[in-house]
């Protein structure tokens, strides 16, 4: 696989490459910036192995972690993903080559995580969240979903958000409702961190907004993820004032997707 690369730029990623600090880094090339994702090899987790008990125990697939390729494989399945969403009209990266190294794409702004940690004006910080919310709901509606899509995974150019990474785009064993399903928990479970602190809550309302536009049979396979899984969140409840924030934000999470499918049954 080799895919519009050419060899002067082969070069110039080869001898940057070595001393990137991650899989990802920037590069210029004729005063346009440029990404580059290398190939990297899965690494074999416990966390991973747990995932899939999991989804055995409960009878989950949507806690099947997704199919991790590696090296050449996982670039060009990338790819494949990143093409097919561009030719539906979604904003992502552009393409600009692939080889069995590395991936280059085009530049698709900032980081929307970023942005959001940086802005002080949260009205501004929810308009934001708000509009990615807006994109995810009309890339299920299109039948389509993206398989990573924390908050992190989404860009921002030009007033505009825009979809990012698609390392986890294949999961198999899935069907369209349950891949769905998973992004809107992900993504609702990803803003946790930005509710206004000793303020009202704003995610209810937008998993509200966000679940009355979903397929119903998304949101039915996110009540049996909730049914099945509620009684972790009871001990959670029960830990939250001792635990760390990653609990407690995983109650509020829940707490809002289940007050949303309550409004939206």
């Amino acid at each position: 696989m080799n895919q519009g690369l050419d060899p002067a730029l082969q070069a110039h990623i080869r001898s940057l490459a070595a001393t990137a600090p991650t899989r990802v880094f920037a590069i210029s090339q004729n005063s346009r910036k440029l990404w580059v994702k290398t190939a990297g090899i899965p690494r074999r987790r416990s966390s991973i192995l747990l995932q899939w008990m999991l989804a055995t125990l409960f009878g989950l697939p949507m806690l099947r972690p997704p199919r991790r390729r590696s090296g050449a494989a996982a670039l060009a399945a990338e790819v494949a993903a990143i093409r097919n969403l561009a030719a539906d009209g979604f904003p992502v990266p552009e393409v600009i080559g692939c080889t069995p190294e590395w991936l280059v794409l085009g530049d698709a702004g900032t980081a929307l995580e970023s942005d959001l940690g940086r802005l002080a004006d949260v009205d501004e910080r929810w308009r934001r969240i708000e509009a990615a919310a807006a994109l995810l709901s009309r890339l299920h509606a299109a039948g389509l979903w993206h398989g990573g899509a924390q908050i992190r995974n989404f860009s921002w150019r030009d007033g505009r958000p825009g979809l990012l990474d698609f390392e986890d785009h294949d999961l198999p064993g899935m069907t369209r409702a349950e891949r769905q399903a998973r992004d809107l928990l992900l993504f609702l479970y990803s803003l946790t961190r930005y509710e206004p602190a000793g303020g009202p809550s704003r995610l209810p309302q937008l998993a509200t907004a966000m679940l009355s536009e979903a397929a119903p049979d998304a949101r039915a396979a996110l009540a049996k993820f909730l049914r099945r899984t509620n009684w972790i969140i009871a001990l959670a409840r029960l830990i939250q004032s001792r635990a760390g924030r990653d609990v407690r934000q995983a109650v509020a999470a829940e707490d809002a997707i289940a007050a949303a499918l309550r409004a939206t049954a």
